[in-house]
């Protein structure tokens, strides 16, 4: 397990930290990359389901229009 503290430790500490320890650090922010491209897609899936929704409602709506004309 890694703990990396602000408080504890110096920032030229934290430096010397992530350059002996490249690998660990690595394989964190592939993680952390990870799910903010998952959060990222997840934001971009519902705003095109909410499109595609509206797309679908008003083509219902339309043709209740043009049925009711007739």
């Amino acid at each position: 397990m890694v703990k990396i503290t602000l408080d504890e430790e110096s920032i030229d500490a934290i430096v010397e930290y992530i350059k002996t320890h490249r690998r660990e650090v690595r394989e964190i922010l592939k993680i952390i990359g990870e799910e903010a491209l998952s959060v990222l897609r997840e934001k971009d899936i519902l705003r095109d389901g909410a499109r595609l929704y509206r797309d679908i409602q008003e083509a219902i709506n339309y043709t209740y229009i043009e049925e009711d004309k007739k």
